[in-house]
């Protein structure tokens, strides 16, 4: 019995995917799941019933093809796979560093104190290296924990790198200053931030980063929330960063006091302007006293705060608060201290006592 005649919609089917693969019968009759000798028949018919017309009647077409290349890149399908999987990624990284917990051990289980340490500037003529070795020997002594507020070096870029002919330390110097500070000096940093000093040039990578990564404390760039987890179960709220928006003439610490007005947290910090300045807030609806502090850092002779005429402020390169997690009097509970080697003092006699 002889096979039935192809229907035309089988051949106008047939004469589609003819010219969606510019005449490739070998696609074709992949794309259809027949054989090409089907395809070669398809076809010789369709142009019998005039459903496509003979190759020399066709004059708006060119008289040749090129078989479809490759494409070196992803598929759309598979780029929006890898942004799902990217998002997913970046979402809880992300929601993870809200709020930093910092668990102490059982050797903080008492009175302790938290470091706010000053911008370093290691590598500026300008730095008061006698004044930062004595800060860190009351920080070792007494067993602080350390925020650093940023600018650990000058790290000049662009028509700044000029600047480098104006200091003795080079930046091969430089990073090796960083690295002792950060890993060799026996300070126990729970946080680090990037200033903006410290972040520029990220196409040579991040120095700081880089280091960071086998010490046990967190580096962030801009700032950070720190949540310290007492062993008794009390809770000091970190809110540091390298500077926070805002300017005032008449208060140092405007910027600061700011956040901690309209915050939750317990201590507000930074440093960036090279000035000192304090101020304490009670939330009047909740009764919670939030602490504002701006460290002003290590680098004392600056020629550019000389050729502008900045205000000398600086009263505390860095500062100390002393806390006792067993104390209910807010006053007691975070106190601030504008000195480390007087903090240093207080909390050696403190837990002599205790």
């Amino acid at each position: 019995m002889p096979a039935p005649p192809i229907t035309d919609e089988k051949l106008k089917e047939t004469v589609e995917c003819f010219e969606k693969n510019n005449g490739r019968t070998k696609d074709v009759a992949h794309e259809l799941k027949i054989s090409e000798g089907s395809v070669r028949t398809r076809i010789k018919e369709a142009k019998k019933r005039n459903i496509i017309k003979s190759e020399e009647e066709v004059v708006s077409k060119p008289p040749f093809w090129i078989n479809e290349l490759p494409d070196s890149d992803l598929p759309a399908e598979e780029l929006v796979k890898r942004g799902l999987e990217r998002w997913d990624r970046k979402e809880k990284a992300h929601n993870a560093r809200k709020l930093i917990n910092v668990n102490l051990r059982k050797q903080l289980d008492g009175i302790f104190g938290v470091a706010i340490i000053g911008d370093p500037h290691l590598d500026d003529d300008g730095c008061n290296w006698r004044k930062i070795t004595e800060d860190n020997k009351a920080m070792v002594d007494s067993g602080m924990v350390a925020i650093n507020i940023g600018d650990l070096s000058n790290n000049w870029i662009g028509r700044l790198m000029s600047k480098y002919a104006d200091q003795e330390t080079t930046r091969k110097q430089a990073i090796k200053l960083i690295e002792w500070y950060l890993s060799k000096t026996g300070v126990y940093w729970a946080g680090v931030i990037g200033g903006n000093h410290d972040f520029w040039g990220h196409e040579h990578g991040n120095v700081l980063d880089f280091i960071m990564r086998t010490q046990p404390g967190v580096y962030e760039n801009h700032g950070f929330r720190l949540n310290l987890l007492c062993p008794n179960g009390r809770q000091v709220r970190l809110n540091c960063r390298h500077d926070f928006k805002g300017n005032s003439q008449w208060n140092e610490s405007h910027s600061v006091s700011k956040a901690a007005r309209f915050g939750t947290d317990d201590i507000y910090a930074a440093g960036h302007r090279h000035i000192s300045g304090y101020q304490i807030v009670k939330d009047h609806e909740t009764g919670k006293i939030s602490h504002a502090v701006r460290v002003a850092g290590y680098k004392e002779i600056d020629d550019f705060a000389l050729q502008k005429n900045f205000r000398d402020h600086k009263i505390w390169e860095s500062m100390c608060f002393i806390i006792d997690p067993y104390q209910d009097d807010p006053l007691r509970f975070i106190k601030p201290v504008f000195s480390l080697q007087e903090a240093a003092e207080e909390l050696k006699w403190k837990r002599k006592k205790t």
